[in-house]
């Protein structure tokens, strides 16, 4: 860490209190470690805490993998345009309204970043994915962390919750992690409720 001398400072003192208060990521172990730790065989473990894929590599993404290792060397297509197509056909939405990212953790803090700044707010559920809360906290904003209602989204609540300062809502369908699903119902219901107050 560096420090300076003149004042015993370190550069840490220098980030936003905000920053300073979010706790490192502390990443699942690893099944070498659990097996160790525990005395089981490695080969009976079945990891599923970081989104692994028990049944493996799916052959289709091998192949297209495969297909493209000559190229690697090569910057890659920073805005995507095969793959908007792609999505712009199969779900029907204008390629410009497609935004891609390095995983769903760099698409929320890219919205984070757009609209988040201190003095303002987001809203997201209870029980709802850990990144919502640090994405907010990074830039300073204030988290309104709604109740959940049965381990999901209580949707009437958090359209309750909307401030005058409240910039982003974090909704995800189903929710990660607890996999509870909002009905097209309740969708409606809210997004009337939301309107009314908007």
């Amino acid at each position: 860490m560096f420090l300076d001398k003149t004042n015993n400072m370190s550069v840490c003192d220098l980030a936003p209190g905000y920053i300073r208060a979010i706790a490192p990521y502390l990443p699942g172990k690893p099944t070498s470690e659990l097996a160790r730790e525990l005395g089981l065989e490695e080969s009976g473990i079945v990891k599923l805490a970081s989104n692994e894929n028990p049944l493996g590599v799916s052959p289709k993404a091998a192949l297209a993998i495969r297909a493209v290792l000559d190229g690697l060397a090569r910057y890659p297509d920073g805005n995507g345009f095969e793959l908007k197509q792609a999505l712009s056909r199969r779900f029907g939405v204008e390629p410009e309204n497609i935004v891609l990212g390095n995983g769903s953790n760099d698409v929320l803090e890219l919205a984070a970043r757009s609209f988040l700044a201190p003095g303002l707010s987001a809203i997201y559920s209870q029980h709802a994915f850990a990144v919502y809360p640090l994405a907010v906290q990074a830039l300073g904003a204030q988290g309104i962390a709604v109740p959940a209602r049965e381990f999901g989204h209580d949707l009437p609540a958090m359209a309750r919750a909307l401030r005058p300062d409240t910039r982003l809502m974090f909704i995800a369908n189903p929710n990660n992690p607890t996999g509870t699903l909002s009905t097209a119902q309740r969708w409606r219901h809210s997004s009337r409720s939301c309107r009314s107050r908007c």
